[in-house]
C-alpha cells in the first residue's frame, strides 16, 4: 500500500482561520491532503533594513531545507512584505518544479475577510502551480496568470485553465 503524500501549510504571523481556508482551497483545487506545520525562522532572517522588506529568495532558501515525512510540497504563508531583486514587491515565490513556496499576505490584505482569503488562496495556487512545473499563463482568468497588482489578483480565478490543468505534474 502506497503512503499518502501531503502538502504542508506553515503559517508565520497569520490567523489560523486563514490557514484552514487555504487548506480547504488546496484540497478543492488540487485534490491533495493538507497538514499544518510550524517552522521557526531566526528573527529578521532575510530582512533588508534599507527596504523594510524581506528578501523572498533568502527565505525560500531557508525553508527549502525543511522536509517532513510524506511531504509532497510545503507552502509557507507569511505576513511579511517580500521583494526580489529588481522588483518593488512580490506576492509569492516558488522554484519551478521545487518542493517549497512562499506567499505573503502583506499586500493581499483587505477588510473584507472573504476577499482577503480568496486572494491568498489564489496566490497559494499560483505558487504551488510553479512547484508542479507550470509557467505563467496568458489566460487572464487562469490562476497561473502573472499578477503585479491587486487588480490583477482580483481579476484571475482560483483555478487553472484547461491548458494549465493538463500540464500539471503530480
Amino acid at each position: 500500500m502506497q503512503e499518502s503524500k501531503f502538502v504542508y501549510v506553515a503559517g508565520f504571523g497569520v490567523d489560523k482561520r486563514l490557514l484552514l481556508s487555504v487548506s480547504k482551497n488546496i484540497k478543492e483545487v488540487f485534490g491533495l491532503e493538507v497538514r499544518f506545520s510550524q517552522i521557526s525562522m531566526p528573527p529578521k532572517y532575510g530582512y533588508n533594513e534599507e527596504r523594510d522588506q524581506y528578501h523572498a529568495g533568502t527565505l525560500l532558501e531557508y525553508i527549502s531545507k525543511v522536509y517532513y515525512p510524506h511531504m509532497l510540497k510545503l507552502v509557507a504563508i507569511l505576513s511579511y512584505d517580500l521583494y526580489e531583486n529588481g522588483l518593488n514587491f512580490i506576492f509569492g515565490l516558488a522554484k519551478l518544479g521545487g518542493g517549497h513556496a512562499l506567499v505573503s499576505t502583506y499586500r493581499l490584505w483587505d477588510t473584507d475577510e472573504r476577499l482577503f482569503f480568496e486572494r491568498v488562496s489564489k496566490e497559494v495556487n499560483h505558487e504551488l502551480g510553479h512547484t508542479f512545473g507550470l509557467l505563467h499563463c496568458k489566460n487572464p482568468g487562469c490562476v497561473m496568470n502573472f499578477s503585479n497588482s491587486l487588480y490583477e489578483v482580483d481579476l484571475k480565478g482560483r483555478f487553472f485553465c484547461e491548458r494549465c490543468r493538463s500540464l500539471l505534474k503530480y
